[in-house]
């Protein structure tokens, strides 16, 4: 049996009891001896009378001094234990696993769970006897053992008060395993592993548990239950894309935001540039779900931009920013066939197409066309182009259909749009081993035939609002080519008509890639082409065949992720600046350490230049810029899910498991474990007072 208290700072209290001592003292009283012959026998009297209150007082004074003794006692909420005590009566090997994971950044009242957690283990190492020996255990992915075994509390301490929280997610199943391996080859007899964790449902995975067998005891604190508030604000996703929606090109970036709270949560939505806000929007999240909310940013000129969007902080910081890098697409050069010119040029097939694919400067726009006529064909060096587009095309000069093959195989585009010039037979037979279908006839629909476009995940179509895809619906298309399938070729429709006919069909052609539109690109067949939303259409299948449209986010990458350099040359020294400022060398052209979020800058250095140390302080005089790449969190770990004891129970299998709150930031048990006393304490409290009433009143 064990005598515990909950909270022994109340023992201070036990000090009190000199207050009644030194009232006693002091009240005292000094008798003076003057001695009247006719007052003799009532001296005597007064004697007795004094020599038998003496007691009583010394009584008194006792009763008050328990009063305090016990009122003190009382407060610092003893109780007895039948079970050993938990602060650890003999050595002890004990691992502790901290979860680092971003997560355990919430908000408890003026700390967070992590400063909390900290606090519990360096105040149960200190109350540990002597040659018991710890180790530490750091639970984020990648779990991995910070400090070995020790039995210096000293040494110990130091390690922790070294630790931070991360910004990775839990990988407890991986840290428990390693514990395992910790405690097998430990020194002590008594063994036992404290897991200190939200409990975030993210981190045990199932996998990870298969060699999770021990029968170690295992005491796991729920540090979530010290929480102050929920998670009302969360950067859950962003989109980036660059348009000519207007007559300016546009940077469009939609943000995804989640509210894990039950109440209505309104904050503001910073929409950061270069460092600097240059949007913002007071929004309103429903709880418990999930609002998108759309930025456009005019693009004066065709450079990089770095950004991020950010929601005001709340109870957990971390997840309240996502980063993204802007890449303007690499110029893409186009080559137009117009296969139906006119003497008046806005009858001509490539009228549209040019004004589209370059509506105002080639300094502005990132798409270079060129308009030639068949005869030219044969005089323009296909390797020039990263897009050819046959608009109307009859035939091909003899031969020539190798060539266009060759430039398909070598990872070339090739966009074919139909009209009345196209000779199906000619298509079907010379140009075969291009096209994944068979053209069959022109069909015609009097009443006009649509597009559907109800689902919109194709890379192309992705980026258009509702309203712009309401508008593309209004299109009317009178006149369209059918096909039959081709048994030895794989095609994907990229779009339909109303009329259940194909209207895009796409098809991979050794590097390259084949893309028919079965209606025309100027006006003879449909209107579509003096809509506002055929100019980023077209634009988009461009930069798409072009396998451009990824070229505008560089990496993007969740920390902890490698960052791998594709360089097109290896004569060169890559240089990483991350987000806090530091510089790293990559090594066979792979950045490992990504584990802050932000934007990392590259650079790169001739070989043949000074070889750079390992350790830089500064970007040298002859690096260059070589663009950015960007390292997110994974949100993940952001989700409210808890783990139950149950599962906990499940994947650790044959371990002995105790779960509890942490109460108090110490290893001794709750009150629950034994008999509590402050009650019975406090009702002798009020018998000293009764005691010391009647003691009062008898004097």
């Amino acid at each position: 049996m064990n005598l515990n208290f909950s909270s022994p700072l109340f023992l201070y209290g036990l000090l009190g009891i000199t207050i009644p001592v030194l009232i006693h003292l002091l009240t005292r009283r000094q008798q003076k001896h003057i001695r009247f012959s006719a007052v003799y026998l009532l001296a005597q009297s007064q004697k007795r009378s004094i020599k038998k209150s003496r007691p009583n007082r010394l009584l008194l004074l006792l009763a008050r001094c328990l009063a305090i003794i016990l009122f003190s006692l009382a407060l610092a909420d003893p109780f007895f234990s039948f079970k050993q005590s938990e602060a650890f009566p003999s050595p002890t090997s004990i691992v502790f696993i901290l979860d680092d994971s971003y997560s355990m950044g919430t908000q408890a009242d003026k700390e967070t769970l992590f400063d909390h957690a900290l606090e519990f283990v360096v105040e149960g190492i200190a109350r540990a006897p002597e040659k018991s020996e710890y180790s530490l255990v750091l639970a984020s992915s990648p779990a991995r053992i910070e400090q070995d075994w020790t039995s210096d509390k000293t040494v110990f301490e130091k390690i922790l008060k070294a630790q931070s929280v991360s910004f990775r997610t839990t990988h407890i199943g991986h840290a428990v395993e390693q514990s395992i391996k910790l405690l097998d080859s430990a020194k002590q007899e008594k063994k036992k592993i404290f897991l200190l964790t939200d409990l975030d449902k993210n981190g045990w995975k199932e996998k990870a548990f298969a060699k999770v067998t021990a029968p170690y005891p295992v005491k796991v604190l729920n540090f979530s239950s010290l929480q102050s508030d929920d998670n009302k604000g969360m950067v859950k996703n962003v989109q980036i894309s660059q348009e000519f929606l207007t007559q300016s090109r546009l940077l469009r970036v939609k943000a995804e935001i989640r509210n894990f709270s039950n109440t209505l949560s309104r904050r503001p939505l910073s929409l950061f540039l270069e460092g600097k806000i240059v949007k913002e929007e007071l929004l309103d999240i429903p709880p418990g779900q999930t609002l998108a909310h759309e930025f456009s940013y005019p693009l004066r000129r065709n450079q990089p931009l770095d950004g991020k969007v950010h929601i005001s902080d709340d109870s957990l910081t971390t997840d309240n920013s996502r980063y993204f890098s802007f890449h303007p697409s690499q110029n893409i050069k186009v080559l137009v066939v117009d296969g139906d010119p006119e003497t008046i040029s806005h009858q001509s097939e490539s009228f549209y197409l040019e004004r589209a694919l370059n509506p105002f400067s080639v300094s502005l726009s990132h798409i270079d066309p060129t308009i030639s006529t068949l005869a030219e064909l044969p005089l323009r060096n296909l390797s020039d182009f990263s897009v050819v587009i046959l608009a109307n095309v009859r035939e091909l000069s003899p031969g020539y259909e190798l060539e266009l093959e060759k430039f398909v195989l070598n990872g070339g585009a090739l966009l074919f749009g139909m009209g009345d010039q196209v000779d199906p037979k000619y298509f079907n037979e010379r140009l075969g081993n291009l096209l994944p279908v068979k053209l069959d006839s022109q069909h015609q629909v009097k009443e006009g035939a649509h597009l559907l476009l109800k689902n919109n995940s194709h890379p192309v179509m992705k980026v258009f609002s509702p309203k712009e895809l309401e508008e593309m619906r209004e299109i009317n298309f009178y006149s369209m080519y059918t096909i039959q399938a081709r048994e030895d070729k794989i095609f994907k429709v990229g779009t339909w008509f109303s009329n259940q006919s194909p209207a895009v069909i796409e098809s991979s052609v050794g590097k390259g890639i084949v893309v028919l539109f079965l209606s025309s690109l100027d006006r003879d067949w449909n209107d579509f082409p003096i809509q506002p939303t055929f100019l980023p259409w077209i634009q988009r299948w461009a930069q798409y065949s072009a396998r451009g449209l990824d070229s505008i986010f560089r990496q993007s990458l969740l920390v902890g992720e490698s960052f791998r350099q594709n360089a097109s040359s290896t004569d060169n020294n890559w240089i990483v600046r991350a987000p806090d400022g530091t510089l790293h060398i990559l090594e066979n052209e792979v950045f490992s350490n990504t584990f802050q979020p932000g934007i990392y800058h590259l650079f790169s250095l001739p070989s043949s230049e000074t070889r750079i140390q390992k350790t830089l302080k500064k970007i040298p005089k002859d690096a260059e810029p070589a663009g950015t790449f960007t390292v997110n969190i994974d949100v993940q770990e952001s989700e409210t899910g808890k783990i139950s004891q149950k599962e906990i129970e499940g994947f650790l299998e044959g371990m002995k498991i105790e779960i509890q709150k942490p109460h108090s930031q110490t290893t001794t048990p709750q009150t629950s474990d034994g008999i509590p006393l402050a009650t019975p304490f406090l009702l002798m409290v009020a018998g000293m007072f009764l005691i010391e009433g009647w003691m009062v009143r008898k004097e």
